[in-house]
């Protein structure tokens, strides 16, 4: 039910430093911009409606709008923490385990529309029922000759806070988690968010490029 959404935050990984900033308008209206580690530019993803982009600032081309939406969405931990209920199904406890010292509990969940043999695990905070942790299963590995072994990823959720709203309004229950690590494949991803806002954009806040370049024609 929310009118918008961001969150910025401030990436540091192996390959050097980095930024993301997720900004969301209903009905329909996103944008993901990230810099790339190490200061080699900026990548900028959007859409509003029918029109998707993506590309360096100044430098976009055309993209399918349903891809746009699944990409620039995954690119946001909060919102995806948050509509589990909505992306996921086959909902199966599995116990509880210790996370960093805290009762959780451990469930399977399978993507919607993926087979059961890729259900992912999410742990759920047995006391106050914030997402502690997910982990996600290695994709199938690719059959082409010398592809590399792929590997699955593991992400920690920590320091929930109450989101920022509007002045005069109250964020209750509204929490987002101001850390996360992501380790795959022996490389550890650390993610520390300086924003999560909830209705602070007003409509219309994300709007298309003034020039949008056609997107590529296959050969």
């Amino acid at each position: 039910k929310i009118k918008s959404f961001e969150s910025i935050a401030t990436v540091k990984s192996a390959m050097g430093d980095a930024r993301i900033e997720f900004r969301f308008v209903a009905p329909d209206a996103r944008q993901l911009v990230q810099s790339m580690p190490g200061g080699r530019g900026i990548i900028e993803m959007g859409s509003v409606g029918a029109i998707a982009w993506m590309g360096e600032p100044g430098r976009a081309r055309a993209i399918d709008p349903k891809l746009a939406q699944e990409m620039s969405g995954g690119g946001d931990l909060q919102t995806m923490v948050h509509s589990l209920d909505t992306r996921f199904e086959n909902f199966i406890s599995l116990g509880k385990i210790a996370v960093n010292g805290r009762d959780a509990w451990k469930i399977a969940m399978t993507p919607k529309g993926s087979p059961a043999s890729q259900a992912w695990t999410v742990l759920i905070d047995a006391l106050n029922t914030t997402v502690l942790g997910i982990d996600i299963p290695a994709p199938p590995k690719d059959l082409a000759a010398n592809a590399p072994e792929p590997s699955g990823q593991s992400i920690r959720f920590t320091d929930w806070q109450s989101v920022e709203v509007p002045a005069g309004a109250k964020a209750g229950r509204m929490l987002g988690f101001r850390s996360a690590t992501i380790e795959a494949g022996g490389m550890k991803t650390e993610l520390a968010y300086t924003k999560v806002a909830v209705d602070t954009l007003e409509p219309g806040a994300i709007a298309p490029p003034a020039k949008i370049e056609p997107a590529p024609t296959a050969r």
